[in-house]
């Protein structure tokens, strides 16, 4: 077992019962057709798809590790889709290794906090995206309240301490930037999360 991926589970474990459980659960089954996920992590999101909805799906991650990988088999068993519709890929969000208008649905959790250039990443969102297709988004961003700007001072001890996640993205400004539209979003968490349906 890949003890640094039991621990972020545990850790994110909290957060998830609170909150972000529930947002999955309502936004990650809208999922349909040829489905990518940006940053599948240790594969939370899998128990939220619908099967019955998805034709493939692909997830990747910067380093995809044994629980991503023994969580997408499961999931692919469990859903009854053929051998090649379920796979697990390294990449980079700024550079997927994918063809052009690939996908229905791109699906990204908790992952553009990290992403070092949030316009490249969201280009090729758009790349891969089918027109028609939607992007389903849960993202942690930085509040439009009055502690936005403690949040300011506190991203660069964060940055150092995670090594990668930035809490002072305005990452519904960048979408909105790299020109997505939203269906939906809803502010939550003392504006600190945003998720939604963007196209």
């Amino acid at each position: 077992m890949n003890h640094p991926e039991t621990l972020f589970d545990a850790v994110m474990y909290p957060l998830e019962a609170v909150s972000l459980n529930r947002k999955r659960r309502r936004l990650i089954p809208r999922a349909w057709g040829d489905v990518l996920e940006i940053g599948a992590g240790t594969g939370v999101n899998l128990r939220y798809y619908d099967p019955t909805s998805i034709r493939s799906l692909l997830l990747t991650d910067l380093s995809t590790g044994d629980r991503l990988r023994e969580r997408a088999a499961a999931f692919q068993r469990r859903a009854g889709l053929p051998g090649d519709a379920v796979t697990v890929r390294d990449a980079d969000a700024m550079k997927l290794p994918v063809p052009d208008g690939a996908f229905d649905t791109v699906v990204m959790t908790l992952v553009f906090c990290s992403v070092p250039d949030q316009h490249a990443g969201f280009a090729e969102v758009k790349r891969v995206l089918r027109p028609g297709g939607q992007l389903l988004f849960i993202e942690h961003v930085r509040p439009h309240s009055a502690v936005r700007h403690l949040v300011d001072q506190l991203n660069p001890l964060w940055f150092r301490l995670t090594r990668e996640c930035n809490i002072n993205r305005d990452t519904a400004a960048a979408m909105h930037a790299s020109g997505f539209f939203f269906d939906e979003i809803t502010v939550s968490g003392r504006g600190f999360l945003i998720h939604g349906v963007a196209r």
